[in-house]
């Protein structure tokens, strides 16, 4: 059930996003987040609000280390929304080890949720990570490809830690796999 909170969590992230990331990235991950924690019957707030929080230190400070901005960051949001310590604490613990090959690996089944749903995210949006591939690689379609085709393989294989999860993204798993792999010999 979503909250009068959830609902503030929701038009913070929302506001502070390109419209893009919001509906291409941020909206999967509460999806599949969602999904995820009805699945095995953990508490949706939580999850929902790891999932909203989740790239908030990418959002606003860039990329590099956003996990390490995000805690700082998702912690000073659910303050203010007079969240308790305890809800907090989870949250951080969430943002902090979403990105799961860093150096904090998720703990709780709520962190693993959303750990998994943003890997799952980014097998729904394969062309748009093929456009930061090419921005990340000066155009470098070769370069771009590889990048893509190396995030998608650490997704799956590392990332996708739920068996549920994997079940879900499998389809498109293979079909990237295929495609992929069938341009190996242009590249």
């Amino acid at each position: 059930m979503v909250t009068n909170m959830i609902e503030k969590v929701r038009e913070i992230v929302k506001n502070e996003c390109e419209e893009w990331d919001w509906k291409y990235h941020i909206m999967p991950v509460v999806k599949y987040s969602n999904r995820l924690a009805r699945e095995l019957s953990v508490d949706e707030e939580i999850v929902e609000l790891g999932a909203l929080l989740h790239d908030i230190g990418r959002i606003r400070y860039g990329g590099e280390n956003h996990e390490k901005t995000g805690v700082l960051e998702a912690e000073k949001i659910l303050r203010e929304l007079n969240y308790p310590q305890k809800t907090i604490d989870e949250i951080k613990h969430i943002v902090e080890s979403h990105r799961g090959s860093k150096d904090i690996s998720p703990k709780t089944l709520s962190a693993k949720i959303v750990a998994n749903a943003d890997a799952m995210a980014h097998f729904d949006v394969i062309p748009l990570l093929v456009r930061g591939g090419l921005k990340l690689n000066n155009n470098n379609l070769e370069k771009a490809f590889s990048w893509v085709y190396k995030k998608l393989e650490r997704d799956w294989n590392k990332k996708l830690t739920i068996p549920e999860a994997k079940e879900i993204t499998k389809k498109k798993y293979e079909a990237f796999k295929l495609l992929f792999d069938s341009m190996k010999e242009y590249i």
